[in-house]
Protein backbone atom coordinates (compact mmCIF):
# COMPACT_ATOMS: atom_id res chain seq x y z
CA UNK A 1 0.00 0.00 0.00
CA UNK A 2 2.56 2.61 0.85
CA UNK A 3 4.38 1.57 -2.87
CA UNK A 4 1.73 2.80 -4.32
CA UNK A 5 1.09 5.67 -2.20
CA UNK A 6 4.81 6.63 -3.21
CA UNK A 7 4.18 6.23 -7.00
CA UNK A 8 0.87 8.39 -6.86
CA UNK A 9 3.11 11.05 -5.23
CA UNK A 10 5.86 10.69 -7.87
CA UNK A 11 3.36 10.51 -10.43
CA UNK A 12 1.68 13.67 -8.81
CA UNK A 13 5.25 15.89 -8.58
CA UNK A 14 5.85 14.92 -12.63
CA UNK A 15 2.61 16.04 -13.34
CA UNK A 16 2.75 19.16 -11.22
CA UNK A 17 6.80 19.79 -13.13
CA UNK A 18 5.27 19.65 -16.52
CA UNK A 19 2.44 21.49 -15.77
CA UNK A 20 4.37 24.76 -14.18
CA UNK A 21 7.08 24.23 -17.01
CA UNK A 22 7.04 26.84 -19.45
CA UNK A 23 6.00 26.54 -23.05
CA UNK A 24 9.14 27.91 -25.58
CA UNK A 25 7.91 31.40 -26.42
CA UNK A 26 6.79 31.43 -30.11
CA UNK A 27 9.28 32.51 -33.08
CA UNK A 28 8.59 36.26 -33.51
CA UNK A 29 7.28 37.50 -36.68
CA UNK A 30 10.05 38.95 -39.11
CA UNK A 31 9.29 42.53 -39.96
CA UNK A 32 7.51 44.10 -43.04
CA UNK A 33 11.21 44.50 -44.49
CA UNK A 34 12.40 41.27 -44.13
CA UNK A 35 9.15 39.89 -45.64
CA UNK A 36 9.69 42.31 -48.59
CA UNK A 37 12.89 41.09 -49.01
CA UNK A 38 11.93 37.36 -49.10
CA UNK A 39 9.33 37.96 -51.01
CA UNK A 40 10.77 40.16 -53.81
CA UNK A 41 12.57 37.00 -54.93
CA UNK A 42 9.59 34.62 -55.18
CA UNK A 43 7.76 37.47 -57.10
CA UNK A 44 10.23 37.50 -60.27
CA UNK A 45 10.32 34.03 -60.02
CA UNK A 46 6.52 33.74 -60.66
CA UNK A 47 6.48 36.50 -63.28
CA UNK A 48 8.63 34.71 -65.30
CA UNK A 49 7.55 31.08 -64.99
CA UNK A 50 4.17 32.73 -66.25
CA UNK A 51 5.71 34.86 -68.80
CA UNK A 52 7.28 31.58 -70.65
CA UNK A 53 3.06 30.60 -71.13
CA UNK A 54 2.27 34.18 -72.51
CA UNK A 55 2.16 36.25 -75.81
CA UNK A 56 5.27 37.94 -76.15
CA UNK A 57 3.61 41.47 -76.01
CA UNK A 58 2.93 40.78 -72.30
CA UNK A 59 5.78 42.62 -70.81
CA UNK A 60 7.22 40.76 -67.60
CA UNK A 61 7.76 44.03 -65.74
CA UNK A 62 3.63 44.07 -65.41
CA UNK A 63 3.51 40.61 -64.56
CA UNK A 64 6.24 41.79 -61.63
CA UNK A 65 4.30 45.05 -60.89
CA UNK A 66 0.96 43.24 -60.38
CA UNK A 67 2.49 40.28 -58.14
CA UNK A 68 4.25 43.35 -56.50
CA UNK A 69 0.99 44.40 -55.12
CA UNK A 70 -0.51 41.07 -54.51
CA UNK A 71 2.87 40.58 -51.63
CA UNK A 72 2.07 43.13 -49.82
CA UNK A 73 -1.43 42.70 -49.57
CA UNK A 74 -0.24 38.93 -48.92
CA UNK A 75 2.39 40.58 -46.27
CA UNK A 76 -0.33 42.21 -44.76
CA UNK A 77 -2.89 39.36 -44.64
CA UNK A 78 -0.25 36.34 -43.55
CA UNK A 79 -1.50 34.47 -40.83
CA UNK A 80 1.44 32.00 -39.49
CA UNK A 81 -0.40 29.88 -37.77
CA UNK A 82 -2.78 29.01 -40.58
CA UNK A 83 -0.05 29.54 -43.12
CA UNK A 84 3.42 28.20 -41.76
CA UNK A 85 5.23 28.42 -44.67
CA UNK A 86 5.55 32.04 -45.79
CA UNK A 87 7.45 31.23 -49.50
CA UNK A 88 4.59 28.74 -50.34
CA UNK A 89 1.39 30.63 -48.89
CA UNK A 90 3.47 34.30 -50.70
CA UNK A 91 4.16 31.76 -54.16
CA UNK A 92 0.30 31.20 -54.40
CA UNK A 93 -1.06 34.64 -53.49
CA UNK A 94 1.53 36.34 -55.87
CA UNK A 95 0.60 33.98 -58.77
CA UNK A 96 -3.54 34.81 -57.96
CA UNK A 97 -2.62 38.74 -58.40
CA UNK A 98 -0.75 38.04 -61.60
CA UNK A 99 -3.17 36.03 -62.86
CA UNK A 100 -6.11 38.67 -62.04
CA UNK A 101 -4.51 41.36 -63.52
CA UNK A 102 -4.13 39.23 -66.89
CA UNK A 103 -8.22 38.43 -67.00
CA UNK A 104 -8.47 42.24 -65.85
CA UNK A 105 -6.89 42.91 -69.16
CA UNK A 106 -7.46 40.27 -71.41
CA UNK A 107 -9.76 41.44 -74.14
CA UNK A 108 -9.63 40.67 -78.26
CA UNK A 109 -12.18 42.38 -80.08
CA UNK A 110 -13.80 39.98 -83.22
CA UNK A 111 -12.39 42.55 -85.11
CA UNK A 112 -8.66 42.08 -84.21
CA UNK A 113 -9.09 38.66 -84.20
CA UNK A 114 -9.56 38.56 -87.55
CA UNK A 115 -6.98 41.17 -88.72
CA UNK A 116 -4.59 38.87 -87.00
CA UNK A 117 -6.06 36.19 -89.44
CA UNK A 118 -5.56 38.54 -92.35
CA UNK A 119 -2.06 39.22 -91.19
CA UNK A 120 -0.78 35.55 -90.80
CA UNK A 121 -2.00 35.20 -94.24
CA UNK A 122 -0.27 37.93 -95.76
CA UNK A 123 2.87 36.55 -94.13
CA UNK A 124 2.52 33.10 -95.42
CA UNK A 125 1.96 34.36 -98.78
CA UNK A 126 4.43 36.81 -99.21
CA UNK A 127 6.76 33.38 -97.96
CA UNK A 128 5.46 31.32 -100.64
CA UNK A 129 6.06 33.95 -103.48
CA UNK A 130 9.59 35.08 -101.94
CA UNK A 131 11.11 31.73 -100.81
CA UNK A 132 12.57 33.39 -97.08
CA UNK A 133 11.21 35.43 -94.68
CA UNK A 134 9.41 38.89 -95.64
CA UNK A 135 10.90 42.12 -93.96
CA UNK A 136 8.40 44.15 -91.95
CA UNK A 137 8.25 46.92 -94.94
CA UNK A 138 7.01 44.25 -97.72
CA UNK A 139 4.08 42.58 -94.87
CA UNK A 140 2.85 46.25 -94.70
CA UNK A 141 2.60 46.52 -98.51
CA UNK A 142 0.79 43.31 -98.90
CA UNK A 143 -1.31 44.41 -96.88
CA UNK A 144 -1.73 48.01 -98.31
CA UNK A 145 -0.28 49.97 -94.71
CA UNK A 146 2.53 51.78 -94.15
CA UNK A 147 5.50 50.58 -92.24
CA UNK A 148 4.32 52.68 -88.89
CA UNK A 149 1.00 51.71 -89.19
CA UNK A 150 1.88 47.82 -89.42
CA UNK A 151 4.67 47.96 -86.50
CA UNK A 152 1.83 49.48 -84.03
CA UNK A 153 -1.00 46.78 -85.65
CA UNK A 154 1.48 44.11 -84.89
CA UNK A 155 2.13 45.23 -81.51
CA UNK A 156 -1.87 45.94 -80.49
CA UNK A 157 -2.37 42.28 -82.72
CA UNK A 158 -0.32 40.54 -80.05
CA UNK A 159 -2.57 41.53 -77.13
CA UNK A 160 -4.43 38.55 -77.84
CA UNK A 161 -5.90 36.61 -75.25
CA UNK A 162 -3.16 35.59 -72.86
CA UNK A 163 -4.90 33.42 -70.71
CA UNK A 164 -6.53 31.47 -73.84
CA UNK A 165 -2.28 30.97 -74.52
CA UNK A 166 -1.20 30.59 -71.22
CA UNK A 167 -3.45 27.45 -70.67
CA UNK A 168 -5.57 26.50 -67.83
CA UNK A 169 -2.62 24.97 -66.01
CA UNK A 170 0.56 28.05 -66.36
CA UNK A 171 2.84 26.23 -64.85
CA UNK A 172 2.58 23.11 -67.38
CA UNK A 173 1.49 20.50 -65.50
CA UNK A 174 0.18 17.61 -67.67
CA UNK A 175 -3.22 16.69 -67.10
CA UNK A 176 -3.47 13.26 -65.24
CA UNK A 177 -5.94 11.92 -67.94
CA UNK A 178 -3.76 12.55 -70.94
CA UNK A 179 -3.54 10.09 -73.09
CA UNK A 180 -0.61 8.81 -75.95
CA UNK A 181 -2.22 11.06 -78.56
CA UNK A 182 -1.99 14.20 -76.25
CA UNK A 183 1.67 13.49 -75.58
CA UNK A 184 2.56 12.84 -79.28
CA UNK A 185 0.13 16.06 -79.92
CA UNK A 186 2.28 18.28 -78.20
CA UNK A 187 5.44 16.55 -78.98
CA UNK A 188 4.88 17.24 -82.76
CA UNK A 189 3.69 21.20 -81.76
CA UNK A 190 6.88 21.48 -79.93
CA UNK A 191 9.07 20.58 -82.89
CA UNK A 192 6.91 22.79 -85.31
CA UNK A 193 7.38 25.66 -82.90
CA UNK A 194 10.94 24.92 -82.95
CA UNK A 195 11.53 24.89 -86.70
CA UNK A 196 8.92 27.90 -87.41
CA UNK A 197 11.74 30.06 -84.48
CA UNK A 198 14.02 29.03 -86.67
CA UNK A 199 12.73 31.15 -89.53
CA UNK A 200 12.21 33.97 -87.73
CA UNK A 201 14.47 37.31 -88.71
CA UNK A 202 17.88 37.11 -86.75
CA UNK A 203 17.00 40.14 -84.69
CA UNK A 204 13.75 38.61 -83.70
CA UNK A 205 15.34 35.49 -82.90
CA UNK A 206 17.84 37.48 -80.76
CA UNK A 207 14.92 39.54 -79.37
CA UNK A 208 13.05 36.71 -78.14
CA UNK A 209 15.66 34.43 -76.30
CA UNK A 210 16.58 37.49 -74.37
CA UNK A 211 12.79 37.67 -73.27
CA UNK A 212 12.49 34.17 -72.42
CA UNK A 213 15.74 32.12 -72.12
CA UNK A 214 17.82 35.57 -70.55
CA UNK A 215 14.70 36.84 -68.94
CA UNK A 216 15.28 40.21 -69.67
CA UNK A 217 12.38 42.78 -69.65
CA UNK A 218 11.61 44.74 -72.29
CA UNK A 219 13.06 47.69 -70.88
CA UNK A 220 16.69 45.85 -70.58
CA UNK A 221 16.46 44.83 -73.73
CA UNK A 222 16.06 47.53 -75.37
CA UNK A 223 18.73 48.99 -73.79
CA UNK A 224 20.90 46.11 -74.97
CA UNK A 225 20.16 46.59 -78.20
CA UNK A 226 20.12 49.95 -77.94
CA UNK A 227 16.37 50.81 -79.12
CA UNK A 228 13.13 51.94 -77.33
CA UNK A 229 11.14 50.00 -75.18
CA UNK A 230 8.52 50.28 -77.31
CA UNK A 231 10.31 48.79 -80.40
CA UNK A 232 11.23 45.72 -78.79
CA UNK A 233 7.45 45.46 -78.21
CA UNK A 234 7.05 46.03 -81.77
CA UNK A 235 9.75 43.32 -82.45
CA UNK A 236 7.92 40.56 -80.21
CA UNK A 237 4.46 41.68 -81.66
CA UNK A 238 6.16 40.74 -85.29
CA UNK A 239 7.20 37.83 -84.20
CA UNK A 240 3.93 36.79 -82.50
CA UNK A 241 2.25 37.00 -86.05
CA UNK A 242 5.05 35.44 -87.67
CA UNK A 243 5.18 32.70 -85.56
CA UNK A 244 1.13 31.71 -86.36
CA UNK A 245 1.43 31.97 -89.89
CA UNK A 246 4.40 29.64 -89.83
CA UNK A 247 2.20 27.64 -87.44
CA UNK A 248 -0.69 27.81 -89.15
CA UNK A 249 0.48 26.22 -92.21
Amino acid sequence: MLRNSSAAENLDRATTSERSTPLPPAAPRPSREELIAIGLPIVRRVAFRLARRLPPNVDVGDLIGAGSEGMLKAIDAWDATRAPSFEAYLDARVRGAILDELRASDVMTRHGRRRLSETARAVRKLEQRLGRSPEEDEIAGELGLTLEVYQKLAEDLARGPALGRLGEDPDGVQSANSGPADTFLGGELRGRLRGALGKLPQRQQQVLALYYQEECTQLEIGKILGVTESRVCQILGDATVRLRAFLEE
